[in-house]
């Protein structure tokens, strides 16, 4: 049997929970706007000394350039600008309970692009997802302050869907690790224009500096490779269902670390939201094996 270190899935779930914890203590003192190309641009200078002590060679031909450029600001700009917007008020694990609806957006454009198919299980599973995002949203606002800025993660979940379609072809001619990198300088200078470049260093805890190494390093560069590794393989549906154990990570982290106990709202809404996510999954999956819908970190 394969070692769990081995599993890619397995991987990226770990290093992806911590996204959201880190994020939501970065912006105690770093804006938004300044946040994501900070992370981005990061971690494509990590990953180009990687790529340079490996001596890897970059691969991306100017057929790719296009689809790598969409790629670029749709899952790394686009989708990073928004998750930092939503997450100065929406805790990290409602965060990514948000996200998990991602491959319900992804299979309607699947059914308005590609005329992918469901059963009327899956349908009632899109109904069951979207009404617990609706709790989520405009659920109970005591506990930790649930507001507009939700819509903001939905957006993102929304964008991430449309950067699965668009993605999926280069992983199939340009390594996933490069994949990142690209992704990365693209979303990061694609997110220069709208910084504030108000940034003080003097400013930061040592808290605020690691979640800033955890978010680089470990949530871009690590979950990233990871998540691309398991996209460009075709038994992704092997260990799948471990990709809904990130909210639940999330919840945890985001409590034990900042102190965001989860509100009832969020507890309901985030089950019936995951739940849909996983009939629509399914019933999906029953038609058309090959084609497995898979949220994102």
């Amino acid at each position: 049997m394969t070692g769990w270190y081995r599993r890619p899935d397995v991987l990226m779930v770990l290093s992806s929970a911590p996204t959201y914890v880190a994020t939501r203590e970065a912006l105690k003192v770093v804006d938004p706007q300044d946040l994501t190309p900070l992370r981005y641009l990061g971690a494509a200078v990590v990953l180009g000394l990687v790529l340079l002590v490996r001596r890897q060679r970059l691969t991306l031909r100017g057929r790719d350039i296009p689809r790598m450029l969409v790629a670029g600001v749709l899952g790394y700009a686009g989708f990073g600008l928004l998750l930092n917007l939503g997450q100065t008020t929406v805790p990290a694990g409602t965060t990514s309970l948000l996200l998990n609806i991602s491959p319900v957006f992804a299979f309607v454009l699947g059914h308005l692009m590609l005329r992918e198919r469901t059963s009327s299980l899956g349908y009632w599973g899109m109904l069951l997802a979207v009404a617990g995002v609706v709790v989520i949203t405009l659920g109970d606002s005591v506990a930790v302050g649930f507001n507009g800025d939700a819509l903001y993660i939905v957006a993102a979940a929304l964008l991430l869907s449309a950067f699965l379609i668009v993605q999926q072809p280069l992983l199939a001619r340009v390594p996933p690790l490069e994949v990142v990198f690209w992704g990365s300088l693209i979303g990061g200078v694609a997110t220069l224009p709208t910084a504030r470049f108000a940034v003080a260093p003097a400013e930061f805890t040592w808290t605020v500096w690691l979640a800033l190494a955890v978010l680089v390093v470990v949530c871009t560069v690590v979950a990233y490779g990871f998540w691309n590794v398991s996209l460009s393989r075709t038994s992704v549906a092997e260990g799948g269902s471990l990709l809904y154990v990130v909210p639940v990570l999330s919840l945890l982290l985001g409590w034990i670390l900042l102190g965001e106990v989860p509100s009832i709202a969020s507890l309901l809404g985030g089950a019936a939201a995951l739940a849909g996510v996983v009939l629509l999954s399914r019933a999906t999956a029953s038609i058309a094996p090959e084609k497995e819908l898979e949220p994102a970190p």
